[in-house]
């Protein structure tokens, strides 16, 4: 079995649009003492697909997101960590073709003529096939050691994640829905006795901001196996979730119609404008990642993830990340 040090927590990342850097890397668990912390440099690649909706799906676009995360963590003491997180997101729409009367591929536009009771207060257009970028969303928390035994590592947290630019969130090549996000949540970790094998999981219910005053709020999860191979190397498989409890359904709350023959007349109110932040987002993730320790220092991470289910959200094609993590100790 790897040495305490080998035990970090992998960094859950941003998961664009999903996880959003909300879950806590948690890499300071085991025997971990004042002054410990870690930094951690990652880029993302993510590439969405085909829209899940209620007995409709749309695969006319795909989106590609290049994502820089930087986040850490620092002990203040032996049980309570401090962390956060901030991505800088570029992202671009490739629309098709297929023209629905407000343009190939239906881009999400503010300034299109179907806006009927509503003005879009924000008129910037991002979905014409070019890179748009910022940075998303800061992302803190606190979290407190609870349980530290040599089997198992339980830390309840509370975070908040809060906008830090003014990005537009009405459109496919929105880097983020720009919502104020807190949530409470639990880590564990356990390493059976005098085995190679380890376990995580990682449960937080997120309330959110609520956008035209309805309730988005929404779990997330994150469950992993993983195998150290030599004491410096693992290979683990991971599932990754967002769950939201209520919201719209697409397009039962926009349409009575099913062959949206009064498309797009019907959604230009001010629901269709906040319609990303207001569906009802629902996925599952299976992904694999590889840790591997160059000493006692420095860590390098890879993974990979696609999506298995989803509803009233986008599919993740294709998912990978590098990441770089440095741990201090507090006597360094």
């Amino acid at each position: 079995m790897p040495p305490k040090l080998f035990d970090g927590n992998r960094a859950v990342g941003v998961l664009f649009g999903l996880l959003v850097a909300l879950l806590p890397v948690n890499s300071l668990a085991q025997g971990q003492q004042k002054g410990d912390a870690s930094l951690r440099v990652e880029y993302q690649n993510i590439g969405t697909g085909n829209y899940q909706g209620n007995g409709v799906e749309a695969n006319y676009w795909t989106t590609e997101s290049h994502i820089l995360l930087l986040s850490g963590d620092y002990a203040l003491s032996e049980k309570w960590t401090v962390y956060a997180a901030l991505p800088y997101v570029k992202k671009r729409f490739n629309p098709t073709e297929v023209d629905f009367g407000t343009g190939p591929g239906d881009p999400h536009d503010p300034n299109a003529d179907y806006w009927i009771d509503f003005v879009p207060p924000d008129q910037r257009f991002h979905d014409d096939g070019a890179y748009h970028g910022g940075l998303q969303d800061l992302s803190f928390g606190l979290m407190y050691n609870w349980i530290d035994g040599p089997a198992w590592t339980v830390s309840p947290y509370i975070g908040h994640a809060v906008p830090v630019s003014n990005y537009p969130f009405f459109a496919k090549a929105a880097i983020g829905q720009s919502l104020w996000s807190v949530p409470v949540g639990m880590a564990v970790d356990f390493v059976p006795y005098f085995s190679d094998w380890h376990f995580r999981g990682n449960l937080a219910y997120v309330f959110s901001e609520e956008p035209l005053g309805y309730n988005v709020d929404y779990w997330l999860a994150f469950l992993s196996a993983g195998y150290w191979f030599k004491p410096n190397f693992s290979v683990e498989v991971f599932l990754s979730s967002k769950y939201v409890r209520n919201g719209f359904i697409f397009p039962d709350s926009y349409t009575d119609d099913p062959t949206f023959s009064d498309y797009p007349d019907a959604f230009g109110t001010e629901e269709w404008y906040h319609h990303d932040r207001l569906l009802r987002h629902r996925i599952l993730n299976l992904g694999i990642g590889v840790d591997y320790f160059l000493n006692e220092k420095y860590q390098l991470s890879a993974n990979y993830f696609q999506t298995i289910w989803s509803e009233q959200t986008v599919e993740v094609d294709n998912a990978f990340s590098i990441a770089l993590t440095r741990y201090f100790s507090g006597g360094d």
